[in-house]
């Protein structure tokens, strides 16, 4: 991968256990999918009630995360563990992902507006997560999950680099 412009935030989808979930992602990226490695390059998970990172695929390599708006080589992917379509993350995951975002920030020129969320992607792709077809089912993911702050993030972001 050349150098990353933006960084893509995801969710798994999955409610965050007790237990290490990051492995079970890879094992179906992996199994399942056929890839190399597991498609992001960080996740965020508790295990045993404590914050985490778990390493993915080194940051040298494309990701498999996001292939809208070619964002597999041009961005980080971040996976946060837990299903933002149901509950918003606490804050505690909030700040802990903004400070994951904000390190690899220091080592890449990555501004705040170009911390997205995957259907951001799908936007600049010109895929509407917001559009309902008429089957009743949206056009694109809403990851990483209607209630993700991913504003606030951004915002955030922005105040820390000020």
């Amino acid at each position: 991968m050349n150098r990353p412009e933006y960084i893509v935030i995801h969710h798994s989808l999955t409610k965050d256990g007790s237990v290490k979930d990051w492995e079970a992602i890879r094992k179906y990226h992996v199994g399942t999918n056929g890839w190399t490695d597991i498609g992001y390059h960080y996740g965020i998970e508790r295990v045993n009630g404590v914050l985490t990172t778990q390493m993915g695929r080194p940051v040298f390599m494309a990701g498999a995360h996001t292939k809208e708006a070619g964002m597999n080589q041009r961005s980080i992917g971040i996976c946060v563990v837990g299903n933002f379509d149901v509950a918003p993350p606490d804050w505690e995951t909030v700040g802990y992902l903004r400070d994951l975002c904000y390190a690899i920030m220091a080592n890449y020129p990555i501004p705040a507006q170009n911390v997205i969320g995957h259907r951001d992607a799908g936007l600049m792709a010109g895929f509407d997560w917001r559009k309902i077809g008429p089957t009743g089912v949206r056009e694109f993911k809403t990851c990483p999950g209607i209630l993700f702050p991913l504003h606030g993030l951004q915002i955030e972001l922005k105040g820390v680099l000020t």
